[in-house]
C-alpha cells in the first residue's frame, strides 16, 4: 500500500519512512513537513482521480477552483450540506450572501437547545492531542511505514489537493479543505503535519489574541469538523482551548 502511494506522490517531495525508530519531524521555518500514515481509502481515491489525469493536472485544476472561493462562500456550501437531510434543509443559494454569523446560527440549528452551544467563556483544562507513533501505528492499515511529505511554507494548504481524503459522510471535500487550511495558514500561520484517511492534524504559529477571536476561530472550526467538541463541554471552553495550544485536531467519523 505505501509503495502504491508513493508512486502517485512521485511528483512530490517524499520519503518512505520505517515506524521502527521513527522521530517525529519537527515542520522548520519555510515548509510543511507531513507525515501520511496510508490507507486503502487515500489509495482508492489516488486511484480514482489519476484514471484520467495525473496527480498534479488534478491539483493545478482544483487550484483555479481555489483560488476562486472564499471561505465563507465554502463554509456556506458545507452548512447547506449539512442541513440538506433535515427539516431545515436550505438550499446553497439561500445561504449565498449572508454574514459569517448568519451561517453559523444557520448550522447550529442542527445542535438546538444544547448546552455545547454556550458561547460563554470557560476555562478549558483538555491537553493537546498527542499526535506519537502510537497515534500513526494505530492508523496504519498494512506496511510498518509512513510517507513523509515535503511542501514549501506558501503552498501547505495545497495539502487536502496532494493527499485527497473528504469529500464522504461529514468530511468536507478536498478543495474546501483547501480553501479552509488557505484561511488557517494566512491567519494563524498552520503547519500542517499529518494526515491519515480521517484526520487532519495542524500546528498553529500564532494563537487567537482575544477571547472574541478565539470564539470565531472555535466556531470555524466547529462548521469545518463538528467532532473538534468532542471532550469540551461547551464552545467557550473550546475557545479557551484554542488560546491555550497550538494543536488543531480534525477527525471525521
Amino acid at each position: 500500500m505505501v509503495e502504491e502511494l508513493a508512486n502517485y506522490l512521485s511528483e512530490c517531495d517524499i520519503e518512505v519512512l520505517d515506524l521502527d525508530g521513527l522521530t517525529l519531524p519537527v515542520p522548520k521555518e519555510g515548509e510543511h513537513k507531513i507525515l501520511i500514515a496510508p490507507g486503502y481509502n487515500l489509495v482508492e481515491m489516488m486511484e480514482e482521480i489519476c484514471e484520467e489525469e495525473t496527480l498534479s493536472e488534478y491539483v493545478n485544476k482544483e487550484l483555479e477552483q481555489v483560488q476562486r472561493l472564499g471561505m465563507k462562500d465554502v463554509l456556506g456550501k458545507i452548512v447547506a450540506s449539512r442541513l440538506a437531510y433535515t427539516d431545515i434543509a436550505l438550499e446553497p443559494e439561500e445561504l449565498e450572501g449572508k454574514s459569517f454569523e448568519e451561517l453559523y446560527r444557520s448550522y447550529s440549528l442542527l445542535w438546538e437547545g444544547s448546552e455545547m452551544l454556550n458561547e460563554e467563556f470557560g476555562e478549558s483544562d483538555t491537553e493537546p492531542f498527542d499526535w506519537n507513533t502510537a497515534w500513526l501505528q494505530g492508523k496504519v492499515e498494512e506496511d510498518e511505514q509512513v510517507i513523509l511529505l515535503t511542501l514549501p511554507a506558501e503552498a501547505g494548504y495545497e495539502a487536502p489537493l496532494w493527499v485527497p481524503m473528504g469529500g464522504y459522510n461529514e468530511c468536507p471535500l478536498p478543495e474546501h479543505q483547501s480553501v479552509i487550511f488557505k484561511h488557517f495558514q494566512q491567519m494563524y500561520q498552520i503547519k500542517i503535519v499529518a494526515v491519515s484517511e480521517d484526520t487532519w492534524i495542524l500546528q498553529a504559529g500564532k494563537r487567537p489574541r482575544t477571547f472574541d477571536e478565539a470564539l470565531r476561530l472555535a466556531k470555524e472550526h466547529f462548521i469545518f469538523c463538528q467532532y473538534v467538541m468532542d471532550g469540551f463541554p461547551t464552545l467557550g471552553h473550546y475557545a479557551d482551548y484554542l488560546m491555550k495550544h497550538d494543536i488543531w485536531y480534525f477527525w471525521w467519523d
